[in-house]
């Protein structure tokens, strides 16, 4: 019993170790640059037992990728649920996180990531679900008194996904930095939904 414990165990020790070297090496070299027999070697497993955890590379790379949003969905909703913290503290605590995050992703990470079907359908769903918590972020962020209540939020929520999009399809990310990309879109399209309290607020930490 001890030892089906202890494999049990280690295999799921070994799982999380796949996925965060998988995600790692895929961050900074892109998902054609990232072959398995690197990540096997790099954890001195060999590929065949790799593939008996993960059948095949798109497998891989789903798990990964989906280990990585639910960490950071974590991390987000431990920040967010301190009653210390407002929507102006929430945007900038992820501007932060974000930029230290970018430092070594390789632009054109999502659509690389995106060719594979199974991981194309599963971003269309996170982006679905993203925009309904978005939604409710903005509405408290009216709560708060951070945000304009007369401005049509949901329409706001299009907009940016288009804005999105346009950047990926341009790929912006080639010749801007996040940091900028965000400022010069994002953050400028939220202060103008912003109250004077929610400007000052946001204008004293960029300044």
């Amino acid at each position: 019993m001890q030892e089906n414990k202890t494999m049990t165990d280690y295999k799921r020790s070994l799982c999380d170790r796949i996925l965060d070297t998988t995600l790692r090496t895929i961050v900074e070299r892109g998902v054609k640059g990232t072959k398995m027999d690197d990540v096997a070697a790099s954890l001195g497993i060999s590929k065949r037992t790799l593939y008996e955890l993960y059948s095949t590379k798109e497998t891989v790379l789903y798990e990964a990728l989906h280990r990585f949003h639910k960490q950071k969905a974590m991390a987000i909703n431990d920040f967010a649920s301190d009653p210390q913290h407002d929507v102006v503290d929430i945007i900038i605590h992820i501007y932060r996180t974000e930029i230290k995050r970018s430092i070594n992703l390789k632009p054109g990470f999502y659509d690389e990531m995106a060719k594979f079907p199974r991981i194309e359908a599963y971003l269309s769903e996170y982006k679905r679900q993203n925009g309904e918590l978005f939604l409710r972020f903005l509405q408290r962020g009216v709560d708060e008194g951070y945000f304009l209540p007369d401005v049509d939020y949901p329409l706001i929520c299009r907009f940016l996904e288009a804005q999105g999009n346009y950047l990926r399809e341009q790929r912006l990310d080639e010749n801007y930095t996040f940091g900028h990309l965000f400022y010069n879109t994002m953050l400028v399209t939220l202060r103008g939904c912003c109250t004077k309290k929610g400007i000052n607020k946001l204008d004293a930490f960029f300044r």
